[in-house]
């Protein structure tokens, strides 16, 4: 073999190797940041029945910085502070409504066989 047919041989190895780290590490960042906005949105509708409770304003405090990429979220964020602080809860519900849309669409999640109410009930067997 000959020296030009080792040279090429490493030189290729070591380029494979390199491409298989970077698409592994971009592949691994697509997916953590799809696990975070999954668990941050199950959080949101995990906890929406007491949306003045710690636990979904812990949440909400998070959405800044999952879903930073997502213009949609960020202005439904701001127009649903915005009804919270002008209107106070029972006004705010088209707000939330829209909110919660906008976080299930960029997590991938889809609600198309629910309709808009599904996003205001919550589940309380004590009732």
């Amino acid at each position: 073999m000959s020296n030009e047919a080792i040279f090429v041989t490493v030189i290729a190895a070591l380029i494979s190797g390199l491409v298989g780290v970077g698409v592994s590490t971009w592949y691994f960042y697509k997916l953590e940041r799809h696990k975070l906005k999954l668990d941050l949105a199950r959080r949101l509708l995990g906890n929406r029945f007491h949306i003045t409770g710690d636990a979904f304003s812990c949440a909400m405090n998070e959405v800044i910085a999952v879903f930073a990429d997502s213009d949609d979220v960020l202005a439904n964020m701001a127009r649903l502070y915005e009804a919270l602080q002008v209107n106070g809860k029972p006004n705010a519900d088209g707000a939330l409504i829209d909110f919660l849309k906008a976080v299930c669409k960029a997590s991938g999640l889809t609600q198309a066989t629910l309709n808009d109410g599904y996003l205001i009930k919550t589940f309380n067997a004590r009732n």
